[in-house]
């Protein structure tokens, strides 16, 4: 473990069980229809899709709308339709993902295309974005429908936006902060929307529900973005300083560069030259030695709170309680001294 981690902090429950709880048996019913989402006669087809759905994914954000949806006092069977759907938007974009990044391994297994090649990943991911919109078609919201064609534009510019300012460290806040919201809090934004849609009493509900989403999911890609730095296969699944190895500015190294400015040097060199190693390690070694990872975490944390704060507009009950655990452990997983 990094030495930027504290090893004695006593650390919150795991607060994902009490959610699935919760929603039981919601969240059974939602597994078997993506399931069953993901058949097709083409056999590499369900193949590909349930290496990456069947490796122990969380469920975030379909947990995200049936919790929002019961907090907004919809019944136990609805949205279970939607929520499959969010898996499934989520899924293909990291089989989208894992191509451009050349990912090794995601959720602690080899990612898809190191097994089944570049083209069946991304043609897979455009199987399960046609169905995952066929669901939300079917749903029959047009306003719903014409907010996540936004969001999955949204997605793909910031993905692109990430590429083209690749191996640039003079990235601003504002930039770094415009990246996330388009490539990762979109989609937990729809999310809440979606949940807090399927029983709207008021359009100001249905919007708070939308703004927490996007709270949630930009302390979400903070953090994540910090473990980039400090934590091993074993617990983020993913490889240690992969975003590094990419170019990818994230937070972190913005924040290190402001204390360490030759580190733009480095960086650049390493978009020049290639990634190896030595010189990953290098980097991350710096970062560490900055304040960086702990003003990060601060970040993650306002944004957190600005999340709470949201949630105290919707009526208190075990949902919104679970919501609030959820919230609170975005940032209680990363802890530094």
């Amino acid at each position: 473990m990094s030495e930027a981690l504290s090893e004695t902090t006593q650390q919150p429950p795991y607060p994902l069980p009490k959610a699935y709880s919760l929603l039981s048996p919601a969240m059974e019913r939602i597994e078997a229809r993506i399931e069953e989402t993901t058949q097709s006669a083409v056999r590499l087809v369900p193949e590909v899709s349930n290496h990456l759905t069947g490796s122990g994914g969380k469920r975030i954000r379909p947990i995200l709308l049936m919790l929002i949806a019961r907090s907004n006092g919809a019944g136990a069977g609805q949205g279970l339709d939607l929520a499959a759907a969010t898996e499934l938007f989520h899924s293909a974009t990291l089989l989208h993902d894992d191509v451009v990044d050349l990912g090794h391994f995601r959720r602690g297994v080899p990612a898809a295309p190191r097994i089944y090649g570049n083209a069946a990943s991304v043609l897979v991911g455009d199987f399960l974005l046609a169905k995952a919109f066929g669901i939300v078609v079917q749903h029959g919201d047009l306003d719903l429908l014409r907010e996540l064609s936004r969001v999955v534009q949204n997605m793909a510019e910031g993905e692109v936006m990430q590429l083209i300012r690749s191996g640039q460290a003079t990235l601003s806040m504002p930039g770094y902060e415009e990246i996330i919201s388009g490539k990762t809090a979109g989609l937990f934004s729809w999310c809440c929307r979606a949940g807090a849609s399927l029983n709207a009493d008021n359009e100001h509900r249905v919007n708070t529900a939308a703004e927490y989403g996007r709270a949630f999911g930009m302390a979400f890609q903070v953090t994540d973005d910090i473990l980039d730095y400090t934590a091993p296969l074993e617990e983020s699944g993913k490889d240690l300083a992969n975003d590094l190895r990419q170019g990818k500015t994230t937070l972190p190294l913005l924040l290190a560069c402001e204390q360490d400015p030759d580190l733009l040097k480095a960086v650049a060199g390493l978009s020049q030259d290639g990634p190896t190693e030595e010189k990953c390690q290098e980097i991350i070694r710096r970062v560490l030695k900055t304040s960086a990872i702990g003003r990060a975490r601060d970040k993650a944390g306002e944004l957190v709170s600005r999340a709470k704060e949201l949630l105290g507009e919707f009526p208190d009950g075990p949902a919104i309680e679970s919501l609030r655990e959820l919230t609170s452990y975005i940032v209680n997983r990363v802890t530094v001294r």
